[in-house]
């Protein structure tokens, strides 16, 4: 008896007031406890120092009642300090418990006593003993239970710390644990956000902080309607990791503050567990981030996890996939549009020369071979027009990836050798450098001249110059311009007022800009003429 669980003799404080009963105890338990008498090796009823400083190293307490009068606070502190470790105080008295030692003396601290039991001297030996031990085995109990709690809170937090992605655990709203993804993600401290609210958290937005709180009580309330489903013992550490690597592949609710970030902001989720909300950074950039609530008990306490995912590049994916779809689906429509009229002619004509081939008559009138032929010839043009304006679509159509710094007005004279038409002239006025996609850059050039020749007279004029204050270029031409009400049409894939005209030049066009992040608009010039402003800022 009297061995700590790591070997060590346990340690005994003996508080006893009465000379001879402090000598004979401590005699007793000397042979297989390390004895320490008064607080700190001071005899009892000497000076103790401090009234509430706790007790070193000790494992359980003798006491006599002036023992205990004299150091119930240190006594209190001690055994709240040691918590959840059982730290016994055994009180040794003369007299029967109903005469002495009034038991409202022994205030209720977290629902333990101070003092844990009561031994009626004289005693025998071995009847102390074996109060003693059991006392002593109750408190090995804690100890081992306390340990194995320290170090499943230990995997906790490594567990919980190690995950790349924000989270946070709140208690009834409050921050009680943060790990480090989120300090950096959100550029706070985790000392000035803890146990603060979740409403008071200035590194998200109101939105985001609403959505959070409503999400939580959505998950709370479903988790106490199934409550007859749920583990009594609570979520583990491994829960914390379900939570961080949910793949998160569901459809998702958004809210936020800008609409247009996201075209599904107010479809509900399947599962209330999980959704997607807006964020600003501390820089200012607002990312998509998905929210998983997942409930847990830690410190007897039914809280939640939150851990935060950014999904904004899956989300862009997913876009740049629906518009690879939606250009499909464009490429389908000008097929089966735009080719069926000059397949059409070929078809006609083809047959009428069989008609002529079978039956052997002549043409009808003045016409010839050739006065069939031309309209075929003229259909096959278009029909390539449209295949390599499809092409050049699907090609500029993707983002740019990356670029070089170009020279503008060397772009600019290369793409106007593709344009045949000797009485045009460009007038380059800018000595700009841009940084772009050079192929891309010179196609965009090649379609706005081809617009400008196509639409306007032989001896046009086309001109390329920066916008005020250098925020971009713009090319304009001394043409006939461009309606006001048509001037967002333009752009439009298919859309054309010429009758051998593909529609697709200036959409394509705005694909170019668009893959570079720019933005164009169409309006006039003070001539009155066709005008395109190029924005790349």
């Amino acid at each position: 008896m009297g061995e700590r669980n790591d070997g060590p003799p346990a340690r005994v404080r003996v508080l006893v007031a009465h000379d001879r009963n402090r000598e004979l105890l401590a005699e007793w338990l000397g042979d297989t406890h390390e004895v320490v008498t008064g607080v700190d090796g001071r005899a009892a009823g000497e000076d103790g120092g401090d009234g509430d400083g706790p007790f070193t190293d000790t494992d359980f307490c003798l006491v006599d009642p002036e023992g205990f009068a004299a150091h119930r606070e240190r006594l209190r502190t001690w055994k709240d300090e040691a918590d959840p470790v059982f730290a016994p105080v055994v009180l040794v008295t003369e007299e029967p418990l109903s005469e002495g030692l009034d038991p409202e003396s022994w205030e209720s601290i977290d629902g333990l006593y101070v003092v844990d039991d009561v031994v009626q001297i004289p005693v025998e030996k071995a009847v102390l003993f074996r109060r003693l031990e059991n006392l002593l085995s109750r408190r090995s109990l804690s100890t081992d239970l306390a340990r194995s709690y320290e170090r499943a809170e230990e995997r906790f937090a490594s567990l919980f710390h190690a995950t790349p992605d924000p989270a946070l655990v709140l208690s009834e709203g409050h921050v009680i644990y943060v790990n480090d993804a989120f300090c950096e993600e959100f550029a706070v401290d985790r000392d000035d956000i803890h146990w603060r609210h979740i409403a008071e958290l200035d590194a998200l937005p109101p939105s985001t902080r609403d959505g959070i709180e409503s999400q939580i009580e959505r998950v709370l309330a479903a988790e106490a309607g199934a409550t007859e489903a749920i583990d009594d013992d609570g979520a583990s550490p491994e829960d914390l990791r379900e939570a961080a690597v949910d793949d998160g592949t569901d459809d998702t609710a958004s809210t936020g503050s800008d609409a247009d970030l996201d075209d599904a902001a107010t479809a509900q989720a399947p599962d209330d567990r999980t959704e997607t909300v807006v964020v600003e950074r501390p820089d200012g950039e607002e990312r998509y981030v998905e929210t998983n609530v997942k409930p847990m008990i830690l410190d007897d306490r039914r809280n939640v996890a939150v851990v935060m995912r950014d999904v904004t590049e899956r989300r862009r994916r997913k876009r740049e996939l629906e518009r690879k779809n939606e250009r499909l689906e464009e490429f389908a429509s000008l097929v089966s549009h735009d080719l069926r009229n000059p397949i059409q002619v070929l078809d006609g004509r083809l047959s009428h020369l069989e008609e002529v081939d079978t039956d052997g008559e002549p043409f009808a009138g003045d016409e010839s071979l050739a006065d069939q032929v031309e309209p075929m010839r003229r259909s096959i043009d278009r029909m390539s027009d449209l295949v390599e304006d499809m092409l050049t679509l699907a090609r500029q159509g993707t983002a740019v990836d990356e670029t070089e710094v170009v020279d503008l007005p060397a772009v600019a004279e290369e793409a106007w050798t593709t344009t045949d038409v000797p009485e045009a002239t460009l007038a380059v006025e800018t000595d700009r450098s841009l940084a772009a996609d050079p192929s891309r850059l010179r196609q965009l050039f090649e379609n706005c001249f081809r617009n400008a020749v196509d639409h306007g007279p032989d001896d046009v004029t086309v001109r390329v110059g920066d916008l005020p204050d250098g925020r971009g270029v713009f090319v304009e031409d001394d043409g006939p311009g461009i309606p006001e009400s048509e001037r967002d049409a333009v752009f439009e894939l298919g859309h054309t007022t010429s009758d051998d005209g593909t529609g697709l030049g200036l959409g394509i066009v705005s694909e170019i800009v668009d893959a570079h992040g720019w933005r164009i608009s169409a309006t006039e010039n003070e001539h009155g003429g066709a005008r395109f402003e190029i924005v790349t800022e």
